[in-house]
């Protein structure tokens, strides 16, 4: 089916000098569930927050009910920590549209301490000249004012802020809240009419085009010869000295035991590789095929193109959805049995032949070492790591064993550790795995789960000590060679923490954020860590959602990946980092919408340069930054 690009009109977007929205008179704040506000006589707010509510806080609201912000690029919240512990606030600006994600952002803060939220609000370079319902997206164009799409800027809501639940009450004010016109941008109005289709049979974006989009098969099969150029000419390391697994062998020779162990030197936590040379896990997550699965059905209408179930070639990259979606327009759908297709798999069938899994597998190990990375993270296909070429991190769960009663979070209750079906579950789950890399020394270590739902336990002391005691005691007595890596903490109090560090190897934490901005409480056990996921995204390629943390372009995307891995290793602490993840996720969506633009490839298997750059250039001084200091 030949589809026309739709004729595009532009509108500009006013930059604009800053304003401050609070205090001020067409804004007013709001105490948020088990919350209390106090005004000062400074103009600030004072919000003391309770152990009831998810995200307890205060929200400033528009007084006429919503605002017109697309002036607006850069949202600044002032905020101050009135505790006598380390806290976290964060900001989330909601919009008329309840499904959309509007700008974010959090602060770590010291006890009493003052700092600044900063939120770059970047306008979706494309808007519809009328309302056109589209679903399963976090991201996507919409009409302003419309009821379906993304978040509208031009029909904000409220700002709120907020603490998250921990099990202990909390507190912080508010100073001011500002805007200026940083990062606005020109936006396209396509017409809805002729919107649908919107992709293409590549899964890119039909309407528009940007460097690195690719046209025809003649164009795939070229960015293949010209990877191939590249690797040839840069296919050795950007990391000096390094050993086979990636460590420092310029480095000191430290005692060599066959495996991954941690050790701390010069006041400094270090992985040490089996060869007994310092290691920092410079890794990637989802290293694989099947980043891209969308869901096609019930939206059928939004493709141009899409193969018969029983065609020879792509027809094996149909599926049916196996993943119950914990949010989204297909949660909805779970009774309802959905198809979906693999555009980035496709890609790869046209892109290397019909060897294609062989020739991905390859290639996904040389990648990883031209661009300096020496660890393939979580999620990732045991195909790809399971080759003696990279070391890898091994993803265990307690999926599918009994749940706490009334606990509750973003990925579902916490798992009760008390109930046998744990361990019994945990343990099976590790015997299986032993079978094959028991004794292999390319596995760094083991993550058991994945950003769990602590926030949202009353007994945190007694459930978190239980958890971790467990898992630490199943992996000791089935895999004793490798790592316990912890559950990858995205929330949690101070009591959490204390315990993952009195059982982890290391304590692993996600981190969405400009900067690494978490560190163990400082009465906990003196142990290593490593942040187990991160990202930055853009809106300048084609895609409709940055991810969690936003940026202005490819160019500004590959400076924050420079800065957040740079912090990690002059943290004493850090002893890794793992990028969320290897290639973009879908445009139109994974099952629970996300559809965000973190890769360090495309949906065409295509690198982008910028962020490969960045990459090898921490590679090339990772090592001797973390062991001298910073240099530059």
């Amino acid at each position: 089916m030949k589809i026309c690009m739709s004729v595009i009109f532009m509108v500009a977007v006013t930059a604009a000098t800053a304003e401050t929205l609070w205090p001020g008179p067409d804004t007013v704040m709001r105490a948020q569930r088990d919350s209390s506000i106090v005004m000062l006589e400074d103009g600030s707010v004072a919000v003391t927050t309770g152990t009831e509510a998810s995200w307890p806080g205060v929200r400033m609201d528009f007084v006429k009910g919503e605002a017109d912000l697309s002036r607006f690029g850069r949202f600044v919240v002032t905020v101050s920590n009135t505790t006598h512990e380390t806290r976290t606030v964060h900001l989330s600006v909601k919009g008329r549209n309840v499904q959309g994600q509007g700008p974010g952002g959090s602060v770590e803060l010291k006890p009493h301490a003052i700092g600044t939220i900063i939120s770059v609000m970047h306008v979706m370079p494309w808007a519809l000249d009328a309302p056109l319902k589209l679903v399963g997206m976090n991201g996507c164009p919409s009409a302003h004012g419309s009821s379906g799409g993304g978040f509208d800027i031009h029909h904000a809501t409220s700002f709120h802020i907020f603490l998250c639940k921990d099990g202990t009450t909390g507190g912080f004010c508010v100073l001011s809240v500002t805007a200026d016109g940083v990062g606005t941008a020109n936006q396209k109005i396509l017409p809805a009419k002729s919107f649908l289709p919107f992709v293409d049979r590549f899964g890119q974006f039909i309407h528009d085009d940007w460097p690195g989009k690719v046209h025809d098969e003649v164009e795939l099969a070229r960015t293949k010869t010209d990877e191939d150029a590249w690797l040839a000419k840069n296919g050795a390391t950007p990391i000096p000295e390094a050993d086979r697994f990636g460590g420092w062998a310029g480095g000191p020779q430290l005692k060599a035991t066959g495996f991954f162990r941690t050790e701390k030197v010069n006041g400094k936590w270090w992985l040490v590789d089996p060869n007994g040379r310092l290691f920092f896990s410079h890794g990637v997550d989802c290293v694989g095929i099947g980043n891209g699965t969308t869901g096609i059905g019930f939206r059928e209408n939004y493709f141009s193109w899409l193969p018969a179930k029983d065609d020879p070639v792509f027809g094996c990259f149909w599926g049916r959805n196996s993943w119950p979606a914990a949010h989204g327009f297909y949660k909805e759908k779970e009774h309802l049995p959905y198809d979906t297709f693999t555009f980035a798999n496709a890609n790869l069938r046209r892109k290397y032949g019909e060897g294609w899994k062989a020739e991905y597998i390859d290639r996904a190990h040389r990648r990883l070492r031209a661009w300096g990375l020496n660890t393939i993270a979580n999620w990732s296909w045991s195909e790809i790591y399971s080759r003696d070429r990279t070391p890898y991190t091994l993803c265990l769960g307690t999926h599918g064993t009994p749940r706490l009663k009334d606990s509750k979070g973003w990925w579902g209750a916490l798992p009760d550790p008390f109930n046998p079906e744990f361990e019994k579950t945990l343990r099976e789950r590790a015997k299986a795995s032993a079978k094959t890399m028991r004794d292999d020394p390319w596995c760094i270590g083991v993550f058991v789960d994945n950003e769990l739902s602590w926030n949202n336990e009353e007994r945190m002391k007694d459930v978190a000590e239980k958890y971790f005691s467990t898992v630490r005691r199943v992996l000791r007595e089935e895999l004793p060679n490798h790592l316990y890596l912890g559950c990858r903490i995205a929330w949690g109090s101070d009591t959490v923490f204390r315990a993952a560090a009195r059982h982890c190897d290391v304590v692993s934490v996600n981190i969405y954020n400009r900067k690494p901005a978490k560190d163990l409480p400082s009465d906990a056990e003196d142990k290593p860590m490593i942040n187990g996921e991160f990202h930055f995204g853009a809106l300048d390629r084609g895609m409709f959602h940055t991810g969690l943390v936003a940026t202005q372009d490819q160019n500004e995307r590959a400076q924050c990946y420079r800065n957040f891995v740079y912090a990690c290793l002059d943290h004493p602490r850090f002893v890794g980092t793992h990028w969320f993840q290897w290639q973009d996720q879908a445009l139109t969506g994974r099952p629970d919408g996300e559809n965000y633009q973190i890769g360090f490839l495309n949906v065409a298997d295509m690198p982008y340069p910028e962020l490969v750059e960045a990459s090898r250039d921490v590679a090339a001084k990772m090592y001797r930054r973390r062991y001298n200091g910073k240099q530059d």
